[in-house]
């Protein structure tokens, strides 16, 4: 079974400011998720736990670079 969680408010509008053209390849590009995934972020949906970590990853990523 699948863990999911929900990600706080800071990640999730960083993530939809982030994603000014909404393709599966721009937001796997950026992110590393599918466009699902952002669906599920823009409507305040849980996400697998394992998704997360990988996004939250790549926004330190981001940030630190």
């Amino acid at each position: 079974m699948d863990v999911l969680i929900h990600l706080s408010r800071e990640i999730a509008d960083y993530v939809l400011q982030g994603c000014s053209v909404r393709t599966e390849a721009a937001v796997m590009d950026r992110f590393g998720i599918s466009y699902n995934t952002l669906r599920k972020i823009e409507r305040g949906e849980p996400i697998r736990a394992s998704v997360a970590q990988r996004l939250l990853a790549r926004i330190e990523d981001e940030r630190v670079a």
